[in-house]
């Protein structure tokens, strides 16, 4: 009897034992539910698995991580990249903290440093500013989100893609030709319409490396605007060799009908690259999903095979 007893006593400690054991292993393994990230605003603490997450311009850049959004500030179109992934999430109209809180955001990406003093109440704030190249961006948020392998995927698709239109656009027939991106607005508008960031611009001069006309390009530096308008009459002189010609949608060219058009040099070589108001949703972004998507456009509609 003495011997059962102790047995028991024995098997009870044991069990005790292992108990705490179990009870110590599960509090050392149990994982961290937060993180904290170097910001261009300084430290900030941020869920490791963000459910709810608002966006404020980088939308896209968050969606080609595999991370859709509750809410976003932007707009959605049918030919952007994401589409399919973006069309049922909320626009938010307002980017004010009383209907932010609605959406009980975990996360907030943002390119506006003054978010940061007006939102980080309503959820902890991530600030990229505006300066930090497509690569860098999705990087970053790749390190918040804890998605690196998928931004690292969708930046190599993309790099692999430039170097071999760079190679594309290296060759003789293009040395020393200049390239435009001109929007046809309307006479009775801003005329002819002239962008060296969006619609493609990022692309074609930050990234391929293009030249601007050099009418154009002096234009640029004396008014210091990226963009502006250029009237019917004058147009035609800021045109260079190559053309990316965009259309309003469901509007024809005015400024096709006229004479001067058909004496434009890249007019009459054919060197003019249309692209149909309703792709305008396709440069609307920069971010590296809309990019790789522009530039397979831009290669597969530009006259690059002189």
């Amino acid at each position: 009897m003495k011997k059962l007893t102790l047995f028991v006593a024995l098997l009870g400690l044991s069990s005790f034992l292992a108990a705490c054991t179990n009870k110590s292993g599960s509090e050392e393994s149990a994982e961290p539910e937060t993180k904290v990230v170097e910001t261009e605003m300084g430290e900030v603490e941020v869920p490791i698995n963000p459910k709810n997450v608002l966006v404020n311009w980088y939308v896209g850049d968050v969606l080609t991580l595999d991370v859709t959004p509750v809410g976003y500030s932007g707009w959605a179109q049918e030919t952007m990249p994401f589409y399919d992934e973006l069309k049922d999430v909320p626009a938010i109209e307002k980017w004010e903290k009383e209907e932010l809180l609605s959406y009980e955001p975990d996360l907030i990406v943002t390119y506006n440093p003054e978010d940061y003093e007006k939102l980080s109440k309503v959820a902890p704030v991530v600030v990229i500013s505006e300066d930090k190249s497509s690569e860098e961006r999705l990087e970053f948020l790749g390190e918040v989100l804890g998605k690196e392998e998928e931004a690292t995927e969708a930046i190599d698709t993309f790099e692999t893609k430039l170097a071999d239109a760079k190679e594309k656009f290296s060759t003789d027939a293009f040395k020393d030709k200049t390239f435009s991106i001109f929007e046809d607005w309307g006479s009775d508008s801003y005329g002819v319409y002239y962008e060296t960031g969006s619609r493609g611009g990022t692309l074609l001069y930050d990234y391929l490396g293009l030249k601007l006309a050099p009418k154009l390009e002096e234009l640029i530096e004396s008014s210091g605007e990226g963009r502006g308008s250029l009237s019917y009459e004058v147009a035609a002189d800021y045109f260079g060799d190559y053309i990316i010609w965009f259309l309003q949608e469901g509007k024809e060219s005015e400024f096709e009908k006229t004479e001067i058009w058909k004496t434009i040099p890249a007019v009459e070589k054919g060197n003019i690259t249309t692209v149909p108001g309703e792709y305008a949703g396709l440069f609307y972004y920069s971010d590296i999903a809309s990019l790789t998507a522009q530039l397979d456009y831009v290669v597969e509609n530009l006259n690059i095979s002189e």
